[in-house]
């Protein structure tokens, strides 16, 4: 009978995925109770605390009372930051009536990483110091020119403080090895319809113009320059990603406006990074229908359906006091593609109460974005898409060079509306995927997130999403967000670490702290030497 035997339990510390118990890098004690009163007599060499490296014997002593044992360090050892421990209970031990477990008792603890403004030390007996051994991860900030802020329909610009703060953070904090931008910090899509996006009133005349006018805008120009002084540390490489609302970036244009930048391109509008053979990091629209390159649609051209959509949306941003008005479209096309884009602009017209514009009209002013030199209609852009572009689905893949073919065009639509987990699932976490990944991040979605694949105990991978440092109001998300990765390779742990953070007010010492949203963590590949 399982009452013939002694039990042990762990108390005050979440029990994660079945698997580990979390522990905060800052505990001093670990407290195991047992279901009877135990024989000190025999506690001995029974309790034991472990890492890695061997016995921490000497590191810590036993307290007993009644049920309860304290496990507490001693002075001048503290637990390293995402870190594996066992507490290992061998069935020598006794309770005063005789009763012993029926076999040896194991307990993982993964300590929780700190990332604070003060982390200094990491601790643990070696007396390591935290210089540069994260990964940090921001995406889609979605900086606009001074138009976007003087007509107000820029998603950037609250933010702006706590960004610099941010930036100050990663190079000075000791931590940070590599910066990555993982799509849309520049946005050449946000701009309504009626504005004209080059315009040689401003001196802008190109994509490359469009971009250094938002680097130089007042908002901007000081975080701009915090990236170059960051580009240019020796101690820090900064790396950008291309995402879709800067998809017509290069590495060109990105290399003169922040000198010393890594540029990670692939196709042209997109782009990837893998810092390991086992992580994969890119924006996460190549999976999406309408934020995708599409070049085969109309040859010469690579924009998707969703700036034109961003275009209408920025219109309704800039005039969201209009009242709303309904219209009645006639169209022929691809069903599934006709469908997601009458819903997208209805979707507009009804958020802002806007009045949706004559349709037929070329008020869509291009000005040579892209190469589209002359007004576009919205009906006539809808038709050109629909024309073809489930017709070229396929070969658009392949040209994007999706590991894992979404067949159906609406689960691609999908895409643009989900968390991208399940596409990341599809590509890079499943058995079928063409090269299994342990660790994903995506941006695009603005939707911060940690998750592990499959659930339970077994998971092999981590889905990460960096979040958005939007305007609080134009996100139904937490903003201010990103990801800090500490790869096994670099910290000598057996873990991986990953961590979701929120940058907030703090209201003492530094005006913007960390704050820990969620953290994972899963065993490191140590032949992944890439």
């Amino acid at each position: 009978m399982q009452d013939e035997f002694l039990c042990v339990k762990i108390n005050r510390l979440e029990l994660k995925h079945d698997l580990y118990y979390s522990l905060h890098h800052n505990e001093r004690m670990i407290e195991l109770e047992f279901s009877e009163p135990l024989d000190e007599n025999t506690h001995g060499e029974n309790i034991i605390l472990e890492d890695r490296n061997g016995l921490l014997e000497d590191h810590y002593d036993l307290h007993f009372h009644h049920r309860k044992v304290l496990l507490t360090l001693r002075d001048g050892f503290r637990f390293r930051d995402g870190w594996k421990y066992n507490v290992r209970i061998r069935n020598g031990i006794r309770s005063t009536s005789g009763s012993a477990l029926q076999k040896d008792v194991e307990f993982q603890l993964r300590t929780l990483t700190n990332h604070g403004h003060s982390a200094g030390l990491q601790s643990g007996q070696t007396g390591d110091t935290l210089v540069r051994k994260s990964i940090a991860i921001i995406s889609d900030i979605h900086m606009g020119d001074a138009r976007a802020i003087d007509k107000k329909y820029s998603w950037f610009y609250e933010n702006a403080g706590a960004l610099k703060a941010f930036l100050d953070y990663v190079k000075d904090s000791n931590q940070v090895r590599q910066l990555v931008i993982l799509g849309d910090l520049f946005d050449e899509w946000m701009i309504p319809y009626n504005i004209n996006p080059f315009d040689t009133s401003l001196n802008i005349q190109s994509t490359k113009d469009y971009f250094k006018a938002i680097a130089g805008n007042a908002t901007n120009a000081p975080i701009i320059e915090k990236f170059r002084a960051i580009a240019l540390d020796p101690d820090i490489e900064l790396i950008y990603v291309t995402g879709n609302h800067d998809m017509l970036n290069t590495e060109a244009i990105i290399g003169e406006i922040i000198p010393g930048i890594t540029w990670k391109g692939g196709p042209d509008g997109l782009g990837e990074y893998s810092p390991f053979n086992h992580m994969i990091f890119e924006h996460g629209h190549r999976y999406d229908f309408f934020n995708c390159p599409h070049p085969l649609v109309n040859p010469g051209h690579m924009l998707p359906p969703g700036y034109f959509i961003s275009r209408m949306y920025a219109q309704g941003l800039m005039e969201k006091n209009n009242p709303a008005q309904k219209g009645l479209w006639e169209y022929q096309g691809d069903f599934e593609f006709l469908a997601a884009w009458e819903i997208a602009f209805l979707y507009t017209f009804l958020h802002f109460e806007m009045l949706p514009p004559d349709m037929n009209e070329k008020n869509i002013l291009m000005g040579g974005v892209n190469n589209y030199d002359d007004p576009l209609s919205f009906h006539g852009t809808r038709d050109m898409y629909a024309a073809s572009i489930e017709e070229n689905w396929a070969a658009t893949q392949d040209r994007n060079q999706v590991p894992v073919h979404i067949k159906c065009c609406l689960m691609a639509i999908w895409n643009g509306h989900s968390d991208l987990f399940g596409a990341a699932r599809m590509e890079y976490l499943e058995s079928s995927a063409p090269h299994q990944y342990n660790i994903v991040a995506f941006g695009h979605t603005h939707e911060p997130m940690l998750e592990v694949y499959p659930s339970g105990k077994y998971y092999s991978s981590i889905y990460a999403n960096s979040g958005s440092w939007l305007n609080k109001e134009e996100s139904s998300h937490k903003v201010r967000t990103y990801l800090m990765i500490r790869p096994a390779n670099w910290t000598g742990s057996e873990l991986d670490v990953v961590s979701l953070f929120q940058y907030n007010p703090h209201h003492s010492g530094p005006k913007y702290q960390p704050e820990l949203i969620s953290e994972e963590s899963i065993e490191a590949d140590y032949h992944d030497m890439n």
